[in-house]
C-alpha cells in the first residue's frame, strides 16, 4: 500500500541524522522521486500515494515541497508532521528506502537533479509534452524509466 510522502520523507531525514548527512529540500525531493521510481521498478507498486508533478526544475511532490520550503537551500532540521492513521513502512519498503539512501546519500541535490533530467526520463517526457504548467508525471512513465535503468544495470 502506498505511503504518505511525508512518512517516507521522515524515513530519509532519520537516515540523514543517523549518518550525519545533510538533506536540503531539493535533495529530499530527488531522493523521494528516486525511491518511488525504484519501488515501481522492483516491487511493481507505488511507494508514495501523492502525485509527482513535473515542475520546471524537476519532479516535485507538492505537499513535501510546502512542508519544507522554509529551509530553502539549507539543511532540514525537523520532521514532517504525520497522522497517527498513516501506515508505517513495511519491511520491504524500509529495505528499499535504505538501499536508495545507501546509493545516493553522498550525492548533492544538484547531482540528483541531473539524474532526474536525463533525456528520456519521465520528467523530461512530461515537460516536453506539457511545457507550460506542472503536469502530473504518470507512474507508468516513472516505472518505465526505472525499468530501463534496471535493465541497463543502473540499479
Amino acid at each position: 500500500m502506498p505511503l504518505d510522502a511525508n512518512v517516507v520523507a521522515n524515513e530519509l531525514i532519520t537516515r540523514g541524522q543517523r549518518d550525519d548527512v545533510s538533506i536540503d529540500p531539493m535533495k529530499l525531493q530527488k531522493l523521494l522521486y528516486l525511491a518511488h521510481g525504484w519501488h515501481l521498478a522492483f516491487l511493481d507498486s507505488p511507494l508514495i500515494g501523492q502525485e509527482i508533478e513535473a515542475w520546471k526544475y524537476g519532479p516535485v511532490i507538492p505537499p513535501v515541497y510546502r512542508e519544507f520550503k522554509e529551509f530553502k537551500g539549507g539543511a532540514i532540521t525537523r520532521f514532517a508532521p504525520v497522522s497517527a492513521d498513516d501506515i508505517p513502512p513495511s519491511d520491504d519498503q524500509k529495505g528499499l528506502i535504505e538501499a536508495v539512501w545507501n546509493r545516493y546519500r553522498e550525492k548533492s541535490g544538484i547531482f540528483l537533479s541531473m539524474l532526474t533530467h536525463e533525456p528520456g526520463s519521465a520528467w523530461e517526457i512530461t515537460r516536453r509534452e506539457s511545457p507550460w504548467f506542472s503536469p502530473v508525471i504518470p507512474n507508468e512513465l516513472i516505472r518505465e524509466e526505472f525499468a530501463r535503468k534496471r535493465a541497463a544495470g543502473r540499479a
